[in-house]
């Protein structure tokens, strides 16, 4: 049923200085594991020179798909993307720009192996953030877990990774930075049982941050709106 038995989708904005490294990396990683797999690199709406990259990496390596956005519409939107062509009997993402070492993204892959878990996420040990940026992340996992009941201790930290047939249960829909909330939302909505695992994160050392303390802002209106539209759809059903 499945061509491969892992998808791993990339999502790359402006990473021209981090593509190769992540992606030769991980390539290692999973040929020392003897996994058949794919990954699924997304240039979402680079300017630089990411698209050319990803291109010449593909031309070496089959396993490499390219899926070309031509506008960044947001960070949810190229994992969608790169999600919804995936063929792996397990499907997940990890970030582009080399903070994670492959080593954890097997190691997420493996725990849901071995469970009867749908769901792995991760959270961060050794989170390489600004003091506001550690603060911020504390207060946003605290609001999802009294909002939604929910027990998880770090929402945004990646890989996650799910088993592909559950995979569309979740129907997707966040273009923005609140596709990692969504997932563990709905994931919990669906009763899907999901495990954590520990990740030790990198100092970034090429390219810029993405994320900006603005973004705190756009997922608390995110996560407002997520939960007074699930309490209509429980008054209405």
């Amino acid at each position: 049923m499945y061509k491969y038995q892992l998808s791993i989708v990339i999502p790359f904005y402006n990473e021209e200085d981090n593509v190769r490294d992540v992606v030769e990396n991980l390539e290692k990683e999973v040929k020392k594991n003897k996994i058949n797999y794919e990954l699924i690199l997304v240039n979402n709406g680079s300017d630089d020179s990411t698209p050319q990259i990803i291109k010449d990496l593909k031309k070496r390596n089959p396993a490499i798909k390219q899926v070309n956005i031509q506008k960044n519409q947001g960070y949810g939107w190229g994992i969608i993307n790169g999600l919804n062509i995936a063929r792996g009997e397990y499907i997940g993402y990890v970030d582009g720009d080399n903070q994670i070492h492959p080593k954890f993204i097997i190691d997420a892959y493996n725990k849901l192996k071995e469970t009867n878990a749908i769901l792995c996420i991760t959270r961060r040990l050794n989170r390489k953030a600004g003091f506001i940026r550690k603060i911020a992340s504390i207060g946003y996992n605290t609001i999802v877990n009294i909002l939604f009941l929910t027990k998880v201790k770090d929402v945004n930290s990646k890989p996650k990774f799910i088993k592909h047939k559950f995979y569309k249960e979740l129907k997707l829909s966040s273009k923005d930075w609140f596709i990692d909330t969504e997932i563990v939302l709905k994931a919990k909505n669906n009763g899907f049982k999901f495990v954590e695992i520990p990740v030790r994160y990198n100092e970034r050392k090429k390219g810029k941050s993405k994320v900006r303390i603005s973004i705190l802002k756009e997922l608390l209106f995110d996560i407002i709106k997520y939960k007074l539209t699930s309490t209509k759809s429980q008054f209405e059903n």
